[in-house]
């Protein structure tokens, strides 16, 4: 028969396994998403730095996603049929999926944005007609895609001054759905009801008059302020061309901006900042140089007083994004290829190196901690694969 001693560790040891490591990888799940080639979705655990699943979506190569407001959905558009595919996250599986595409007509995206309600995305997009002999390409316009009936509700043009689009736009709306940000050499704000300009903004003008050009590559940050977006960005002044490392928030319901400098630079360019959850300590990297010679760095800032605490060189390739887990911890290097780096943001060591089932084509979308803990039960059906 058991002693005293023996009964009470029998019942720790039970206790401890009642603890399932099922409901523990649950909690502690860090998911993300991103899209592969030719036509699937990954799904990527950075508390366990592995591929956890991949969705088929069937129909074409992913160019760019968006998370749901309600952080439920996920958004995909497609390269070459120009479709806008819904997938469900607790489920995995894609709900609808539409092209925008009718007839001798193609919509070639240069940009989305989600509505708070859920019932629209916002683009701006370029129409290309086939005909016989040749293509016809229209001029850039905006476009309000609803989901529910599938199609192109409403367009608008874009100003005379205002069309002249890359091939990827950061665009944003306010928390209200009133208002549509576009963040290029300037902030332009529009009224979504009828697209006039509200309002142009240089944001470096409040602190430093006279700095222009202003450049933004904005991504879905899981820590971010809802309403709210927080970036570093480079700009330089019109008379002797000194170019400036800055840090920018930008509040989305009253057209607030607050702008600080941070430091002079080379040439070169600074890529999203990543907050981390208590927002305290923000992550970006820094390139100087062409792409044959050119120096990668990870940068640290103190958001509190918005100054550089750390950095730390890394090798980086010809193209790549960048992203952090939502506790803020690892550090991401992906795209293209079929490896995601994964470092420690203390130490900015290289952790490992995740294989992937197909090669990179979208950014990377990182769920907060607590829509990541409701969505880690997906249905063990979806395993990765090529």
């Amino acid at each position: 028969m058991p002693t005293l001693r023996q009964r009470v560790w029998l019942v720790f040891l039970c206790l401890a396994a009642a603890a399932s490591p099922g409901r523990a990888a649950g909690a502690a799940a860090q998911l993300a998403y991103f899209g592969m080639w030719p036509h699937q979705i990954g799904v990527f655990d950075a508390a366990q730095e592995k591929i956890v699943a991949t969705i088929d979506l069937k129909n074409d190569v992913p160019r760019n996603l968006l998370l749901s407001s309600d952080k439920k959905k996920l958004y995909v558009s497609t390269v070459n049929d120009n479709s806008i595919v819904t997938i469900d996250l607790a489920t995995r599986s894609v709900v609808s999926s539409f092209s925008l595409n009718s007839g001798n007509q193609s919509v070639r995206l240069m940009g989305l944005a989600t509505d708070p309600t859920g019932n629209y995305l916002y683009g701006l997009a370029t129409v290309i007609s086939k005909q016989l002999d040749h293509y016809d390409i229209g001029a850039p316009e905006f476009i309000v895609i609803d989901l529910a009936a599938q199609k192109i509700a409403r367009t608008a043009p874009c100003p005379k001054d205002e069309d002249s689009f890359g091939f990827r736009n950061t665009i944003r709306v306010s928390p209200d759905g009133k208002l549509l940000y576009l963040f290029r050499e300037n902030i332009s704000v529009f009224d979504t009801s009828s697209f006039h300009l509200v309002k142009k903004v240089d944001l470096a003008k409040p602190q430093a008059p006279g700095i222009e050009n202003v450049s933004f590559g904005l991504l879905d940050d899981p820590n971010q302020v809802p309403g709210k977006v927080t970036s570093v960005f480079t700009s330089s002044d019109p008379y002797v061309h000194r170019a400036v490392y800055g840090i920018g928030v930008i509040d989305l319901s009253n057209l607030s901006f607050d702008f600080s400098p941070v430091a002079p630079q080379g040439a070169g360019s600074m890529l999203q900042l990543f907050l981390t959850p208590d927002r305290k300590v923000g992550y970006t990297v820094a390139i100087e140089g062409d792409p044959g010679n050119r120096r990668c760095e990870f940068w640290a800032f103190d958001m509190q007083t918005r100054k550089l605490i750390r950095k730390r060189e890394f090798g980086g390739r010809t193209r790549f994004y960048f992203g952090a887990s939502a506790d803020g911890t690892k550090l991401f290097i992906y795209g293209a290829g079929y490896q995601i780096e994964v470092y420690d943001a203390q130490t900015f060591e290289l952790r490992r190196d995740v294989e992937v089932p197909g090669d990179i084509t979208t950014n990377m979308v990182v769920l907060p901690l607590a829509a990541a803990a409701a969505s880690a039960a997906g249905p063990s059906a979806s395993s990765p694969g090529r």
